[in-house]
């Protein structure tokens, strides 16, 4: 019993931060150009897709199978997009360096 609630806290804290990340996030898109903008902005699509994971469990009380489905689902967008932040913000770099 505890257990669960320890998990349901740690889960309203990740989209406490989730939340200050989006904003912050979109803060930062709003104000950058070119490759910097699509990598935020894949960021920030990144986080967005964790907080609905995050929701997700949270109303998964009955332990739906379909709703565990939507979880993982969410879980490999948010990485899929984090992914794709990471390469548009390397290339950005490589770029800055000459590396290209």
């Amino acid at each position: 019993m505890i257990e669960s609630k320890i998990i349901a806290i740690l889960n309203i804290f990740g989209i406490v931060l989730a939340f200050f990340s989006i904003v912050y996030a979109a803060g930062v898109v709003w104000r950058v150009e070119k490759k910097l903008d699509i990598s935020y902005k894949l960021f920030l699509s990144a986080v967005v897709a964790y907080a609905i994971s995050l929701f997700l469990e949270i109303f998964n009380g009955i332990g739906s199978a379909t709703m565990e489905l939507y979880i993982a689902i969410t879980k490999i967008v948010f990485i899929a997009l984090f992914l794709g932040g990471i390469l548009m913000m390397r290339d950005l770099i490589r770029d800055m360096d000459g590396e290209k």
